[in-house]
């Protein structure tokens, strides 16, 4: 079976292939389907989606609510990890740290990031997924850390 790294890489390669493995992310994870990621860029130490402004993920105030964008941020730790971890391995978050830095008016882009250092050792070990949510203009409006367990597979 392929990984879904190399789903995502065959996928896009195809016309509409970053909005259909999009749509084939939702379907695998049903969680993520109430924020709608956006799948942009799906790389080993490096993955980035998008979250529209919708009605649907705002909070009471009208901006996007924290915990929807804590799910795209969750949601592309995922991808990094995915398209990161070594075969025969397995990863899972071990929990979650993000600060709210600022209201979020409008559409945010979710980057996971990790260094090839991160994962060059012996498992079981911890990798610290860092996490920041942008708005268009660069700002950076939530950033934090998910900590990752990777173990093998048994």
């Amino acid at each position: 079976m392929a990984s879904t790294y190399e789903l995502y890489q065959k996928v896009t390669a195809q016309p509409f292939g970053r909005r259909i493995f999009s749509a084939a992310y939702m379907l695998k994870v049903p969680y993520f389907r109430s924020v709608r990621p956006a799948v942009l860029e799906m790389a080993p130490h490096r993955a980035v989606l998008q979250i529209g402004k919708r009605r649907a993920v705002h909070n009471h105030i009208g901006t996007l609510h924290a915990i929807a964008i804590a799910n795209g941020l969750e949601a592309a730790m995922g991808l990094l990890a995915e398209a990161t971890v070594a075969r025969g391995m397995r990863w899972i978050p071990k929990g979650i740290a993000l600060d709210y830095l600022a209201k979020v008016p409008g559409d945010v882009r979710c980057v996971a990031e990790t260094e090839p250092a991160d994962w060059e050792r012996q498992a079981p070990f911890q990798v610290d997924v860092r996490v920041a949510a942008h708005l268009r203009d660069g700002t950076v409006v939530v950033r934090g850390i998910i900590p990752i367990w990777v173990t093998a597979r048994k």
